[in-house]
């Protein structure tokens, strides 16, 4: 039954809003439309906001969504299975188990959530839980599978890193024909004073790094959860390997190792590469906006970033001073995650979308700052023309100078009063 009177509506603009949150809404809306970005990236539709992802083969990718599910997409089909595993808050995190631990021939997906459980789940029945991580006392942040073992990492907002220990032996996972609920192996406190964001492995799987709200960095023994010893020349006041809140002003978002050592995003707008030796910053990556995420690929020298408001950058960093060389803008809404398989990199993001880019064609493009694939160049080049007829760039912004915007404003006055 309605109340007389009520607004009922669910049209964002119904509701009180700044002149500036309409603005931004418009300027969304219209990016929607735009026919480039709608094509660009071979984008996959999720049907609900893509906090993260991880891919799951050649052909899989998990994704997890803020409408409380992680679903199970096909990166050749670009379609999403129509079961999914189901939550009962936001899905912040997934990932996908060893290709060697299968459970009638398939992998095994873990998927974290705000109702503070991780779920393991079949990818190739995503409907099918077969155990449930429970132990920790709020929202799960992130969740790290070990490459080769049946071990699993999460991180969460109640301060705490957690490893998990699953059956050695996966066909323990469905022998009581009902999900297995299992305790943790380890829990580590006491060390990060604030919400676990993000952790990852090193290429080795032999050291798991930590990151998150205060800002500071921590290392741990992927096997025992043991805090990794300083280094001599560290300054660590308690013996163990930390870079301290400082060169981070605040939150980290992302975390990435590679074997030349480790990369960071922030919410205070940088991206920084770490000597893992002297826990200094090697390179730092000054953004304008947030950068939520970050992929580096030493195999061609770049470092890739993914911002609020949807941009993507790349920058070259294999040779002096770090350049900005390539500028993507595909998604409508932050970008909240990047990983790289072979040579394709993809990319998620707020606006419900999972995209494709191809390394070499990105990094080889010589057709100015921002990249658009030669089959859609001519979408690039009607976008101008549309943008320049309405007065606008293809941000949004007006192209005329303020006295042409001032002409222009008499004019339609003048035929007002026709």
């Amino acid at each position: 039954m309605s109340i007389p009177g009520a607004n009922i509506s669910s049209d964002r603009r119904h509701f009180f809003m700044s002149s500036a949150q309409l603005e931004a809404l418009e300027k969304k809306e219209a990016l929607e439309q735009d026919p480039l970005r709608q094509k660009i990236g071979n984008p996959i539709r999720a049907g609900g906001r893509i906090l993260g992802f991880d891919l799951g083969g050649p052909t899989t990718a998990v994704l997890a969504l803020g409408s409380h599910q992680a679903k199970v997409s096909d990166l050749v089909t670009k379609e999403c299975k129509r079961t999914y595993v189901r939550h009962t808050g936001p899905v912040t995190s997934v990932a996908v188990l060893s290709p060697t631990y299968l459970l009638e021939g398939s992998r095994i997906g873990l998927s974290a959530s705000w109702d503070k459980t991780i779920k393991v789940w079949m990818v190739d029945r995503p409907e099918t839980t077969v155990a449930v991580l429970v132990g920790h006392e709020d929202f799960v942040k992130c969740v790290v599978a070990h490459p080769v073992l049946p071990l699993v990492y999460s991180g969460s907002a109640d301060k705490t890193i957690v490893v998990w220990k699953l059956p050695e032996d996966v066909q323990e996972l469905n022998a009581e024909g009902a999900p297995k609920e299992i305790a943790p192996f380890k829990i580590i406190k006491g060390w990060h004073t604030g919400q676990i964001y993000a952790m990852c492995l090193d290429p080795t799987a032999e050291t798991l790094y930590s990151a998150g709200s205060d800002a500071s960095i921590r290392a741990w023994d992927a096997m025992t959860g043991k805090a990794i010893e300083a280094p001599a020349n560290n300054n660590s006041d308690d013996n163990n390997w930390v870079i301290p809140r400082g060169q981070h002003k605040t939150n980290i978002f992302n975390i990435k190792a590679t074997d030349a050592g480790l990369w960071t995003a922030s919410a205070d707008k940088t991206v920084i590469g770490w000597d893992l030796e002297t826990c200094t910053a090697d390179v730092v990556l000054e953004h304008n906006t947030v950068v939520n995420c970050v992929l580096p690929i030493p195999q061609v020298g770049v470092v890739v970033t993914g911002t609020n408001g949807g941009v993507i950058y790349v920058w070259r960093v294999n040779s002096g001073t770090p350049e900005i060389i390539r500028e993507i803008h595909a998604h409508t809404d932050d970008v909240t995650c990047l990983r790289v398989a072979g040579r394709v990199f993809y990319s998620s993001g707020l606006d419900e979308t999972l995209r494709m880019w191809d390394i070499r064609d990105v990094v080889d493009f010589k057709d100015g700052l921002e990249y658009v694939p030669k089959e859609l160049a001519g979408l690039k080049k009607q976008e101008q023309v549309v943008s320049t007829s309405s007065g606008k760039n293809a941000n949004g912004h007006s192209v005329l100078t303020e006295e042409e915007e001032r002409e222009l404003a008499e004019l339609m006055s003048d035929l007002d009063d026709l």
